[in-house]
C-alpha cells in the first residue's frame, strides 16, 4: 500500500526532489508536447485535405448532375423530334414545361412555330454545328442573351426531314441548385469564360476574372474583398455528345466555413493539451512526493541519530525498497544506540577507574556502572594479593543494589584455570565452583562469566558477571566486559605502581628521618613517633587521606634542618645560651631551604617551617598566630612538644605522660590550638584504650 500524504511545496527545496521533478516532467511533458505538436499538424493537414476532398467531391457531383440533366433534356427533345418525324404535332406535358422555358420548331425554310414560351429567331449555326445536328446528335449552343452578365443556352435536335427542335432549358432544372450542399456556391463557365450560371451574384463578377482553369479538375484559393474562398473546379466534357466545348463547374466554399472544424479544433486542442500537462504535472508531483516521503523521513531519522537520539525510528509503509531501507536504518540505529550506550558506559567506568588510586574505590566505580553495560544479576571483582594465594572479592547484587566484601582463598587449580583462560571463562552452577565464587552462589547466582585480569602477565584480579539463570551474554556485551576488564587491569597496575612509589617514598623519608635522628643519641625515633601521633590527631579531627599523607611526609622531615646544627649544641647537657638557642632555632629555616627544591614535598613545607610557632604569636621563626599557622603545623606543634617532654634529654629525664598531658592542657590557647589539644587528648585516650585491649587480649591468651 502506497503511503499518501498532503502535498506540500516545501519538498521542492530538496535538490533530489528538484532533479526528480525535472526528470519526471521532462520525460512526461516532452513526449506529450511533441505528440501534441505532431497531432495538431496531422489533424490540421487532415482537415485541410478533407475539406479539399469534400470540395472536389461536391464539384464532381454537381458536374455529373448537370450532365445528367443535359441528357434528360436531350431525351425530351429527342421525343419531340420523333413526333415530328412521324408527322405528328409535338405535344407538351407538365414535365416538359418544368424542364424547358420555351420550345420552338424551325422548318427547313426557316419558318418557326413556337410550341410554348417565347418565340426566338433561328440560331445561327456554323457548318460544323450543322453537320453535328444532321448526324442525329444533339447540339448545345451558347450565345449572348438579354442578360448582360450571362450567356444563354440553347439545345437543338434535327429531324431527317430538316426540321429543328430548339429548346431553352429551365435554369432551376438544368443547374440543380437544390442538390448543392449548404454553404457551397456553384458557378458554371463556358469555354469562352462566359458565365453560364452562378448561385451567388456577389461572386459572379469575380468568377470570370479568375485565372484560366487549365486542368480537368483541381483546387484553387481565391478571394474578393474581405472574403476568402476555397474552390474546386471540374471540366464537364460535353463536346462528344453535344458539340459544345467543355464547361467548367466551379464550387466554392468560404474559408471560414471550410476551416470551422479546424478553428474549433485549434481552440479546444490547446485546452486539452494544457489539461493533459496539468494532469501530468499533478501526477508527477504526487508520485515524486510519495517517493520523497521515505527520503524525508530517513533524513529526519539521520538528523536525530546525529543529535544522539538513537531511540528514534523511521516508519515507511511503501512496500518497496524504501521500506527495506527503513528497516535497515532502524536496525542500524538500534545497533548504534547500543554501541553508543556501551561506549558511554565504558567511558564512565574509565573515568571512575582512573579518578582514584584506591583499589576499593576503583572496584566500587566499576560495580556501580556495570549494570548499565550488561544485563547481569550480579557483578563482582576478585582482587588477589601479591602471592596470589588469597585475596578479597567485592560484589554488588543488581536487584537489591547492596554491595558486600569478603575475603577468599584461591586454590592452585583455580589459579591455573584463570591462567589458562586468555579472555573469558564461563562457569555453570552445575559444576564445581571455585572458592572465590561461593559468596555469589550464596545469593542465588548460578552461571558465571569470568574475565581474568592480568598485570604484567600474571593474574591479579578477575571481573565476574553472574546470573541467576543459565542464559549467556551477547557478543557485544562480552566485548564491552572485556574492555572494562582490560581498563581495570591498567588501573590496578597504576595503583600497584603508585603504591610501590608511595612505599618507596615513605621508606626513603623514614630512612632520612632515622638518619637525622641518629645524629643525636637523645633524638632516636623522635620523627617517627611525632609523625605517628600527629597522624592520630589528624584522624581524630577528620582530616582527609591527602592531609594525612602530607602530615606523614612533613612529620618525618620536620627536623631535617638539624643536619646543620652542631652536635655540641644538640647534645649539650646544660641549658643553651641565647646564641646557642638562636643557632638551634635556625634548624627550621635550614630545613625549608633543604626541602624547597623537591616538588613533591612543597605541600609539607609549612610543617617544617611553622611547627615551632605558638598559637599566641610568640613562637619562631616568624611569630605567626592563630589560623596564620597552618593546621598541619599546629597539630605537629602539639605532637612534637609531647614527644620532646616524654623523652629523655641530656639535661633532664623524660616526664611522665600524665604530667606532660597536663602541661599541654595548660598551654592550650597559649602555645597550642585548643581544638588540636582537644583532638590530642582524644587520640591519647584512644591509644590507651587500644593498648589496654591488646594487653587484655594478650593476658587472656
Amino acid at each position: 500500500m502506497i503511503e499518501t500524504t498532503k502535498i506540500r511545496p516545501t519538498f521542492l527545496r530538496s535538490k533530489v526532489a528538484q532533479r526528480i521533478v525535472v526528470l519526471f516532467v521532462s520525460c512526461a511533458l516532452l513526449p506529450v508536447t511533441i505528440l501534441a505538436a505532431v497531432s495538431f499538424y496531422e489533424v490540421s493537414s487532415q482537415l485541410h485535405e478533407d475539406s479539399q476532398r469534400q470540395l472536389m467531391r461536391a464539384g464532381k457531383n454537381q458536374a455529373m448532375t448537370i450532365y445528367e440533366r443535359l441528357e434528360l433534356l436531350d431525351s425530351d427533345l429527342q421525343l419531340l423530334t420523333a413526333q415530328l418525324g412521324e408527322h405528328r404535332t409535338p405535344s407538351a406535358n407538365k414535365v416538359l414545361y418544368e424542364r424547358f422555358e420555351s420550345v420552338a420548331v424551325f422548318g427547313p425554310d426557316g419558318a418557326a412555330r413556337v410550341l410554348w414560351g417565347k418565340s426566338a429567331a433561328p440560331p445561327l449555326l456554323s457548318p460544323e454545328e450543322t453537320e453535328h445536328l444532321r448526324s442525329g446528335a444533339p447540339l448545345i449552343k451558347v450565345a449572348a442573351c438579354e442578360r448582360a452578365s450571362d450567356a444563354c443556352i440553347t439545345m437543338m435536335r434535327m429531324t431527317e426531314s430538316g426540321f429543328t427542335v430548339v429548346g431553352a432549358p429551365n435554369d432551376e432544372f438544368l443547374w440543380a441548385l437544390k442538390n448543392v450542399p449548404t454553404g457551397f456556391e456553384v458557378c458554371v463557365l463556358s469555354s469562352s469564360r462566359s458565365l453560364l450560371m452562378c448561385s451567388d451574384e456577389r461572386i459572379s463578377s469575380e468568377m470570370s476574372q479568375l485565372p484560366a482553369f487549365d486542368h480537368a479538375s483541381g483546387f484553387r484559393e481565391w478571394g474578393t474583398g474581405d472574403s476568402q474562398y476555397n474552390a474546386a473546379f471540374w471540366k464537364l466534357l460535353i463536346g462528344p455528345m453535344f458539340g459544345e466545348a467543355p464547361w467548367t463547374v466551379v464550387i466554392s466554399q468560404p474559408k471560414s466555413d471550410a476551416l470551422a472544424s479546424l478553428t474549433r479544433f485549434s481552440r479546444s486542442f490547446p485546452l486539452v493539451i494544457l489539461l493533459a500537462l496539468w494532469v501530468v504535472l499533478f501526477v508527477s508531483m504526487v508520485q515524486v512526493r510519495r517517493t520523497l516521503i521515505p527520503l524525508e523521513r530517513l533524513q529526519e531519522g539521520t538528523d536525530k541519530i546525529g543529535s544522539g537520539r538513537f531511540e528514534s525510528r523511521v516508519e515507511v509503509n511503501s512496500d518497496d525498497e524504501f521500506a527495506l531501507l527503513a528497516t535497515s536504518f532502524n536496525t542500524m540505529a538500534a545497533q548504534l544506540g547500543r554501541q553508543f550506550h556501551t561506549l558511554r558506559t565504558i567511558n564512565e567506568i574509565d573515568q571512575a577507574i582512573f579518578a582514584s588510586f584506591d583499589r576499593e574505590a576503583i572496584v566500587d566505580g566499576v560495580l556501580t556502572r556495570m549494570p548499565n553495560l550488561l544485563p547481569s544479576g550480579c557483578f563482582g571483582v576478585c582482587v588477589l594479593d601479591e602471592a596470589r594465594s588469597s585475596g578479597w572479592i567485592r560484589f554488588r547484587d543488581v536487584a537489591t543494589g547492596e554491595s558486600h566484601t569478603e575475603t577468599t582463598g584461591l586454590a592452585g587449580s583455580d589459579l591455573l584455570q584463570l591462567q589458562e583462560s586468555p579472555e573469558i571463562l564461563v562457569v555453570s552452577g552445575e559444576h564445581h565452583l571455585p572458592d572465590y565464587l561461593m559468596p555469589l552462589k550464596r545469593i542465588g547466582m548460578r552461571s558465571f562469566m569470568i574475565l581474568p585480569i592480568r598485570v604484567e602477565g600474571s593474574i591479579r584480579a578477575a571481573l565476574i558477571c553472574a546470573q541467576r539463570t543459565a542464559d549467556s551474554l551477547s557478543s557485544e556485551g562480552t566485548l564491552g566486559a572485556r574492555q572494562v576488564a582490560d581498563q581495570l587491569a591498567i588501573a590496578l597496575s597504576h595503583v600497584g605502581l603508585i603504591q610501590a612509589l608511595e612505599r618507596l617514598q615513605l621508606g626513603t623519608l623514614t630512612a632520612l628521618a632515622r638518619a637525622i635522628d641518629a645524629k643525636s643519641q637523645w633524638t632516636g625515633g623522635h620523627s617517627e613517633r611525632v609523625t605517628e601521633l600527629a597522624v592520630r590527631i589528624g584522624k581524630c579531627m577528620g582530616l582527609t587521606a591527602k592531609d594525612l599523607q602530607i602530615m606523614q611526609m612533613g612529620g618525618l622531615l620536620h627536623d631535617i634542618g638539624k643536619i646543620g646544627t652542631p652536635p655540641e649544641i644538640l647534645d649539650k647537657p646544660a641549658k643553651l645560651t641565647d646564641h646557642e638557642m638562636s643557632i638551634m632555632r635556625e634548624h627550621v629555616n635550614t630545613g625549608v631551604r633543604i626541602l624547597e627544591p623537591i616538588p613533591g614535598i612543597r605541600e609539607a613545607l609549612p610543617i617544617v617551617a611553622q611547627h615551632h610557632e605558638w598559637f599566641n604569636g610568640k613562637g619562631y621563626p616568624l611569630g605567626l598566630a592563630g589560623t596564620e599557622i597552618s593546621l598541619h603545623a599546629r597539630i605537629f606543634a602539639v605532637a612534637d612538644c609531647y614527644d620532646a617532654l616524654t623523652s629523655d634529654r641530656p639535661y633532664r629525664e623524660g616526664l611522665p605522660k600524665e604530667q606532660t598531658i597536663a602541661i599541654l592542657l595548660e598551654k592550650s590557647g597559649i602555645q597550642f590550638d585548643p581544638q588540636v589539644i582537644e583532638a590530642f587528648t582524644a587520640a591519647i585516650a584512644e591509644k590507651v584504650s587500644q593498648q589496654n585491649s591488646a594487653a587484655a587480649s594478650a593476658g587472656g591468651a
